[in-house]
């Protein structure tokens, strides 16, 4: 027996949640880096706004009141940094001629004893940068105040983002910890929602082992819902209706024949076993024993038919004029016996039937009226166009009518409440009724005794 093997091994539940949960991962996963690139780059947009912000009113004082050459340079420093709120999220450091002039207090890291002062007094041009000092990440704008070629002063402006960063990783750390919550809940609730679906499954599986095991075809699954599954179920239960209907037409078949076969073999054997010396005896029971076999071949043309009746093909249908078949048939009838025929065919209606097996069934009741019937008998063979969407075809007979206690057992296999004609079966009636119910139709009769019998075969105009 092969078992399997690896991703196999933990079975259709277990795949199914693991691979929703490896989705979930990549996506949360992904949602994070995200998140963590979002927010650096807001940090950094945020950063650049403040520096610009703080540089601006230097920029208009410079502007506004510092002449080319004039050594007020100081005093703009001076009336900045002195109307500069304190924060601890930025600093600033002013230099003249290259050297340091003033730093701003209370801040995080002195700016004038950082490495980049060199390369502050150095610019010529307002540039802006990142470097990293004892506060972490730190960024800075600088604002040269140029008078020709020279630089007179420089003005560097510094926004410390490490307490930005880490509140920005406190909120991925965040973020991470409850998805992990939610990925716990999203796969307790997938292996849930996965058994749920694997119910019909499951009872599928249990099912099967029950026919297939101990040979119970009357076990069906419940069918609760409309999806896929569900659709399953249905399929696996109609599979089951074929396959027990197979198993039940197998089993009648074989009671049928058993016991209709049984009278003919006790009779050929009876007469083989004495068979006389004398040929013209001789003659007669060899005779006789081919008839019976001529009727044993009947026999099981009859049952094969019976068995066949619950197949799919057993019918082939097609559009049929309703009015034409009835004279058809009523024309081959005839043939049957010396009677008064009357057909009744006025219905203008058109049913998709089998016409072969119509035909045979309609003649099984029209065979069973004339060996009913005396010679001077009328035998009507009719059809109407029913109101329902049903066609009805009837054979009826002014014969003795039908004992009410014989009407249940009409169509019994085991039981011939009808007589039989010479050489026949007793399968007449039985292999009437299957032909209809084969087309979706219904066999009602109606019998007075003394008064005559009326068959009649209803079918829909177009059956399933």
């Amino acid at each position: 027996m092969n078992r399997p093997r690896g991703w196999a091994r933990i079975g259709v539940r277990g795949r199914v949640v693991a691979a929703f949960l490896v989705m979930l991962v990549l996506a949360e996963g992904v949602s994070l880096v995200v998140l963590r690139q979002v927010g650096e780059a807001r940090i950094d947009e945020q950063a650049t706004d403040e520096l610009l912000a703080a540089a601006e009113p230097f920029r208009t004082s410079v502007a506004d009141t510092l002449e080319p050459g004039s050594g007020a340079l100081t005093e703009v420093f001076d009336d900045y940094l002195r109307t500069r709120p304190a924060r601890t999220d930025q600093a600033y450091l002013a230099l003249r001629r290259g050297e340091p002039y003033a730093v701003s207090a209370g801040a995080p890291v002195e700016l004038d004893r950082l490495p980049e002062v060199e390369r502050w007094a150095d610019l010529s041009t307002t540039t802006e940068g990142t470097t990293t000092t004892a506060a972490g990440a730190t960024r800075w704008l600088a604002v040269p105040v140029v008078a020709g070629s020279d630089v007179l002063g420089t003005l560097v402006v510094a926004q410390f983002t490490d307490a930005q960063s880490q509140a920005l990783e406190s909120t991925v750390v965040t973020v991470s910890l409850v998805t992990l919550l939610l990925l716990a809940g999203a796969a307790l609730l997938a292996w849930v929602a996965a058994g749920r679906a694997l119910v019909p499954l499951r009872r599928l599986a249990r099912t099967a082992e029950s026919v297939s095991g101990g040979g119970d075809l009357d076990a069906r699954i419940e069918v609760v819902t409309d999806d896929e599954t569900g659709h399953l179920a249905r399929s696996f239960n109609a599979m089951l209706d074929r396959l027990r209907g197979a198993f039940d037409s197998q089993r009648q078949f074989l009671d049928d024949a058993g016991h209709e076969l049984r009278a003919p073999i006790t009779i050929v054997r009876g007469h083989v076993e004495l068979l006389d010396d004398d040929p013209a005896v001789r003659q007669q029971e060899v005779a006789l024993v081919l008839d019976e076999l001529d009727r044993m071949d009947r026999l099981v043309t009859d049952l094969r038919l019976l068995a066949r009746s619950q197949r799919p093909d057993f019918l082939s249908t097609a559009p049929v004029d309703v009015d034409a078949f009835v004279t058809a048939v009523a024309a081959k009838a005839g043939a049957l016996g010396e009677r008064t025929w009357v057909v009744s065919a006025d219905s203008e209606a058109t049913v998709r039937v089998d016409a072969q097996r119509l035909t045979q069934a309609v003649l099984n009741l029209a065979d069973n009226a004339v060996r009913v019937t005396d010679a001077d008998a009328t035998i009507e063979i009719g059809a109407r166009r029913d109101g329902d969407a049903t066609v009805t075809f009837w054979v009826a007979d002014d014969g003795p009518g039908i004992d009410p206690a014989d009407v249940p057992h009409l169509f019994d296999r085991t039981q011939h409440t009808v007589p039989t004609r010479p050489g026949g079966t007793g399968l007449g009636l039985p292999i009437v009724e299957a032909i209809v119910r084969a087309h979706g139709g219904r066999v009602a009769v109606h019998s007075d005794v003394g008064v005559g019998t009326r068959i009649e075969l209803t079918l829909p105009e177009a059956p399933a």
